[in-house]
């Protein structure tokens, strides 16, 4: 598998010379999974560039964690979506009785945005989140996270290779069982770490990891390479790289992912 960090900031994206290194584009990655091209996320990294040349037969899967407006405010100005041999299977488990279709509805539709879903050229196919299904080869494993109004964390597996992506995710300690044994011995972890540990003491409750006990918990599963994801906007990149110099003291297969980074598996 090909993994393209598209989008790694967290909350809103970010823009100036503060957020060169790692980027300002909200949550995006693109797995190339062989015949399977799945982008897991649609914040404003999915306009990063253009991803057409990465699904050639005009075919995607878009995997949806949950559909706050950072993970999915790129979608409505997807230029795939306006293109009518595009055709795209969008994931996201139904929440507070929303459907898939329905929560991205209520951000493509009046007054918050001009155009709605019936403006999409292409063919869409909306479908609620399974524990467990296929995508051809390619096996996609569920659990739900601890997040306000939840969020989906998947474990794309293809081969021996498996990559699980935990973005909004807020554990409640440096080893929770279930967790650990969702992502136990992958290939690659991209866990939520955007706050510090001074800055969850007054942000407890809003859904999101620490750099510390995202570290511990890359320990603790067993994960071959940890990157970190979701950064908290107000960090610049002389910060992050401070707190990556930190981190890697202790373990050195973690990192701070950056925006445009590929990693193969």
């Amino acid at each position: 598998m090909r993994v393209k960090l598209m989008g790694v900031r967290g909350t809103v994206p970010v823009h100036g010379a503060g957020c060169v290194e790692f980027g300002g584009a909200t949550s995006c990655v693109f797995v190339d999974a062989g015949d399977e091209p799945i982008v897991l996320d649609a914040g404003t990294g999915l306009l990063t560039q253009p991803l057409r040349p990465f699904f050639p037969d005009g075919k995607l899967t878009l995997l949806l964690t949950h559909s706050h407006a950072d993970h999915i405010i790129g979608l409505p100005i997807f230029p795939p979506l306006f293109d009518p041999s595009f055709r795209c299977d969008i994931y996201l488990r139904t929440r507070n009785s929303l459907s898939a279709r329905e929560q991205v509805e209520q951000l493509m539709s009046p007054p918050l945005w001009p155009v709605t879903t019936a403006a999409a050229k292409a063919e869409l196919d909306f479908r609620d989140v399974e524990p467990s299904f296929d995508i051809g080869a390619v096996r996609v494993d569920t659990m739900e996270s601890k997040h306000p109004g939840g969020s989906t964390i998947y474990r794309i597996s293809r081969g021996e290779k498996s990559l699980v992506y935990a973005t909004d995710y807020e554990p409640e300690s440096d080893a929770p069982e279930d967790f650990c044994e969702f992502a136990r011995g992958c290939s690659l972890l991209l866990i939520d770490a955007q706050y510090t540990d001074g800055e969850y003491a007054t942000a407890r409750g809003f859904g999101h990891s620490t750099v510390t006990r995202s570290a511990a918990i890359a320990k603790n599963c067993g994960a071959q390479r940890t990157v970190f994801v979701h950064h908290d906007p107000r960090h610049s990149d002389t910060k992050l790289l401070e707190l990556e110099r930190e981190i890697q003291k202790l373990c050195p297969t973690v990192s701070f992912g950056r925006e445009g980074e590929e990693i193969y598996l």
